[in-house]
């Protein structure tokens, strides 16, 4: 004889169907934690919000690699400048490339927006690796001043 299914079981059987308010005090307490970023030590010169692609050598293509902004921060201990770009919402690096280590700015053939540069990237792990990176901003104008930061604070 095949075996029978179980029972069918009502939702209100497995939850309780109480509402919770945590404005009569009942609810969690949370304490504010401070988050460390790196960041702290470290002034913003420039930012815009862009698109970043690195180039896969093995499949030959570009692959997103996250939106949010592009920053350029200064440490204002040692004066070196990084570019740092965390995706939105989550805020994972998704590039960190030190203006020092960078090849110069490339024009993207076909898209006045966008610029191709390479440098060792530390966001993915602690040992740095090279890659092609395409940055493509939301207007002409941001890309301009990009370049114009770029050669500007350091940048070959």
């Amino acid at each position: 004889k095949p075996e029978e299914a179980p029972p069918a079981v009502e939702s209100s059987e497995l939850m309780p169907t109480e509402e919770l308010d945590a404005t009569d005090g009942t609810g969690s307490k949370l304490e504010l934690v401070k988050v460390k970023t790196g960041e702290e030590d470290e002034e913003c010169i420039w930012k815009a919000k862009a698109k970043a692609y690195r180039f896969d050598e093995g499949e030959n293509e570009w692959k997103e690699r996250g939106v949010g902004e592009m920053r350029f921060l200064r440490c204002k201990e040692t004066k070196r400048v990084r570019m740092l770009m965390r995706r939105e919402q989550i805020h994972k690096i998704c590039i960190c490339i030190n203006l020092s280590e960078a090849a110069p700015l490339k024009e993207h053939a076909e898209n006045a927006k966008a610029w191709v540069f390479s440098g060792m990237d530390y966001s993915e792990e602690e040992d740095a690796t090279r890659e092609t990176i395409c940055i493509k901003f939301t207007s002409p104008e941001n890309a301009k001043l990009f370049k114009e930061h770029f050669e500007t604070l350091g940048g070959p």
